[in-house]
Order: structure tokens, then sequence, then C-alpha cells
């Protein structure tokens, strides 16, 4: 059911997806909140670690990858196809480090997710940032079919400008998309409760 709801909505575009946001009590955002002001990231470890197929991944070993700096994006779409998993990370900035919730790994109904981040929209020139430091760093981690032997992708969400964002290891963003009018969060947390346990 929900599989045929969210395709009906990527297919009809970003009103259709407000319009279920609205619905399910999904949070639409009127503005961008609060962003971290970070100094650049270090080398990009792979997230991935042994595990059944390429879905472990190791949400600490994320580095920091929002640096406030200017939002630039590239054509094409933000996240490949051949996604087989997608974990939400929230991944500990401060020291001490703060309690963060375990690692959600979303394997159904994937497709979908991936089409509805496809649609955003470029961040606009005009769209504000904040830089203020979260004490954690939210990001999802698509793994891919093995097959494919792509490495992992990191989109690392931008509390500050309501962007999600990938960044080389020097920390140039190379591309980033705007969710200010919507949030693919809560949509990710009912697909990720909605499916059965693994």
């Amino acid at each position: 059911m929900i599989a045929l709801r969210l395709a009906g909505v990527v297919a009809a575009g970003a009103v259709g997806v407000s319009a279920l946001l609205m619905s399910s009590g999904a949070r639409v955002l009127p503005a961008a909140a609060p962003s971290p002001s970070m100094a650049p990231p270090p080398a990009y470890p792979s997230p991935v670690v042994t595990g059944p197929g390429s879905q472990a991944v190791n949400c600490a070993a994320i580095p920091n990858a929002t640096t406030g700096q200017p939002l630039s994006d590239s054509p094409g779409d933000l996240v490949p196809a051949g996604v087989v998993a997608v974990t939400r990370c929230d991944t500990p900035l401060t020291t001490p480090p703060p309690t963060v919730a375990p690692p959600e790994v979303l394997t159904e109904h994937v497709d979908s997710f991936v089409r509805l981040l496809n649609t955003l929209p470029a961040v606009p020139a005009g769209q504000a940032c904040f830089h203020i430091a979260f004490p954690t760093q939210l990001s999802f981690v698509f793994s891919f079919d093995p097959s494919l032997r792509r490495p992992p992708q990191v989109l690392v969400v931008d509390r500050g400008c309501a962007a999600l964002v990938t960044t080389t290891a020097d920390g140039i963003t190379t591309r980033a998309r705007s969710y200010a009018q919507l949030d693919p969060m809560p949509i990710f947390d009912k697909l990720w409760a909605a499916q059965p346990p693994p």
C-alpha cells in the first residue's frame, strides 16, 4: 500500500508529495533551520564495514561534512540507480558524544525513496543558511548492488541550509538539493517503520 501511494506521489511530482506529507502529518518546512559551521572534514573512509551484502554501515566513521560553505549542484540525479539499502545515520560531533539513535536500514521501497529525493530542486540562491553547530550530523548512506562495484554514497542532511548535500573528501559540495518545502525524513521514517522486521 505504501509503495503504491509513494510511487504515485513521485510520478505526480513535488505537488503530489506535498499533499502526502500534509495528509500523513509529516512536517513541511517553511524555511531553513540552523546549520553548523565546521572545519573541512578529513578524507572519507568507506562507511561500509563487515556484514551481509552492502548493508553494514558504520555511522561513526562518517566525518563531519557540513562545512557551512555555499552550496552548488551538478546536473543529473542526486542519487544514482542501483540502490539496494538506505541507512539513516545519526553521528555524534561533540565530546563527550551525545546519545544517538541506532542506525535505521531501509530495504523495502528503496527505489521509491530514491525517486523522491531525485525530484528535489536545487538550492535557490536566496535560501538562507544559519551556521549553528549541532551535536550530531544526520545523513543517509546509499548502498548499491554489489554487482555494480559502486562505493556507498553519503548524503548529509545540512539542517541549517535545509539541504541534502554530497561532498568530496576535502569538503567541496558536489551536489545540493533543497528540502525547504519538502522534508524527506518523515517519509523515510514511515517507510522504515512499515517494512517487515529483519
